[in-house]
């Protein structure tokens, strides 16, 4: 079963040496699919940061399942049980087989993990588990991280650029994979440059200039 999910973005702000988000809104709830599209720059990687708990933010307010976030807190433990997330560059260990990288959040969370079983067949990785990740095709990497990602049954995924190493046929499988889930009820919010792939998705939002509007 897929936990409720209900975080929201309410006038977040975020500067380095100039202002990179400017009173960011937004709103994600289980079955939500959102992708964020704008160009390289654009501050799409530091919204994916705070959405994921691994940033911090000058302004505004970020909750999270009723949980205020605050700056000065670690959220590791509400990262690891309820975020899952998908990297353009898989974010695999090379030196480990494929079971062991799918099954390294088990080492940072006492949750119970999902039917690895079930994960394997949906995503037809079975063949792969005493590989090394050197020895697999792009495509073949990022079902083994989006196995890693689903492994503690999150109620989110963030997924990063997860088509941009990907031929067109395992970009269509990917994608096809992230509706699946999402019809199950997980929340998905993409990353991309891609606005061909954005239309896949239900909600899309354009980042420019910090500011960050719905397209219609």
């Amino acid at each position: 079963m897929i936990e409720s999910l209900n975080i929201e973005l309410q006038g977040v702000r975020k500067s380095y040496d100039r202002p990179v988000l400017k009173d960011i809104c937004l709103k994600v709830e289980n079955y939500s699919y959102v992708t964020i599209v704008g160009k390289s720059g654009s501050g799409k990687s530091t919204l994916m940061n705070i959405l994921g708990l691994i940033e911090g933010f000058d302004g505004g307010v970020y909750t999270f399942n009723d949980v205020v976030i605050k700056n000065d807190r670690d959220y590791s433990k509400l990262r690891s049980e309820n975020i899952g997330f998908i990297f353009q560059s898989y974010n695999l260990i090379p030196t480990l087989t494929c079971r062991e990288n799918i099954m390294l959040p088990t080492l940072y969370s006492k949750k119970k993990p999902a039917d690895l079983d079930e994960i394997i067949d949906s995503l037809d990785i079975g063949g792969l588990l005493d590989k090394r990740v050197v020895l697999l095709s792009g495509g073949e990497k990022q079902r083994v991280a989006i196995a890693r990602a689903l492994l503690l049954n999150p109620s989110l995924i963030i997924a990063d650029e997860p088509t941009g190493n990907l031929d067109r046929f395992n970009t269509q499988t990917v994608l096809d994979l992230l509706e699946k889930e999402n019809k199950k009820g997980r929340a998905v919010i993409m990353i991309t440059h891609d606005e061909a792939i954005a239309k896949r998705s239900k909600q899309v939002f354009t980042l420019k200039n910090g500011v960050l509007n719905e397209n219609t």
